[in-house]
């Protein structure tokens, strides 16, 4: 008898250790981060750099009746026309887990979004594997979250690159640019664009005063005001190197209330061991 309750005991903490470990590798992926799903943005350089995994999820926002989201094939996708018998989602607040490797694509079916707006979706679906350290956040590895320039903000006459000086950047982090609204902006440009204080044509600013920028890709990242001549004459602008995500960054590791803490190999094992240690006392 007490075999077999013991028996069921580890079956059951088994099922339990099947379904904790891959679930909460999933990484969620709000498409196109704090712009959401609206016209006018271009998704495959949202896209760029990210790793989409089996079990991962794709949420769309958007306010309701605006916009809608149809899966299509890759004819659609190119056509901006949805097969027949596709069923919209237009909640507003569209959850896709992505289910199966391979190929997605994804096309708004309001008037021409798609055609005209370019509101467009196309990304490679990896397989599910239990540490995808591109994507997945981990509690070794600790995503920290920068004030850009700190209680200075972000404003003109500041030397951002002392500011920067000294900081590690890596994959995963956040900057925030914190400004009075309508009063500066934020453009994210190349070099050519930073020297210059010129934005590429159609680079969509960030204007609420509080905009978030996750550092999504390693290497040299620009950004700079495009208001007035701020940038010329104010200086108001910024110049970064994003290193990879390493499971230990000690020169850039936040304190606890800084860090974004996520979940790793490491956490898993210590699951996994804690899990097996009570099974163990319970069988003898």
């Amino acid at each position: 008898m007490a075999a077999s309750s013991n028996y069921r005991i580890m079956i059951f903490i088994l099922a339990i250790v099947a379904i904790l470990v891959p679930s909460s590798l999933a990484t969620e992926f709000v498409v196109g981060d704090d712009k959401g799903w609206t016209i006018n943005f271009d998704y495959q350089a949202w896209a760029q750099g990210k790793e989409f995994h089996v079990g991962d999820k794709l949420v769309f926002k958007y306010t309701e009746n605006s916009h809608n989201v149809l899966k299509v094939n890759g004819t659609g996708f190119q056509d901006c026309v949805a097969p027949a018998g596709t069923e919209a989602l237009t909640s507003g607040n569209d959850v896709i887990t992505l289910a199966t490797p391979g190929r997605k694509w994804y096309i708004c079916g309001v008037s021409k979004h798609c055609e005209v707006g370019n509101q467009k979706l196309f990304i490679t679906v990896l397989p599910q594997t239990l540490l995808s350290p591109a994507s997945a956040p981990c509690p070794i590895c600790l995503a920290t979250e920068f004030v850009v320039g700190d209680d200075k903000g972000w404003t003109i006459n500041f030397d951002y690159q002392t500011w920067a000086q000294g900081k590690e950047f890596h994959v995963g982090d956040k900057l925030v640019f914190k400004y009075t609204e309508n009063s500066h902006n934020v453009l994210k440009v190349n070099g050519t664009g930073f020297q210059d204080c010129v934005a590429p044509a159609g680079t969509e600013a960030l204007t609420s005063g509080n905009d978030v920028i996750t550092l999504a890709t390693p290497g040299r990242k620009w950004y700079i005001c495009g208001v007035s001549k701020h940038c010329e004459v104010g200086n108001q602008k910024l110049f970064i190197t994003v290193l990879p995500q390493t499971l230990l960054s000690p020169a850039s590791a936040p304190s606890p209330t800084s860090a974004a803490w996520g979940c790793s190999a490491t956490a898993y094992r210590g699951w996994i061991v804690a899990i097996f240690g009570v099974l163990m006392m319970v069988m003898f």
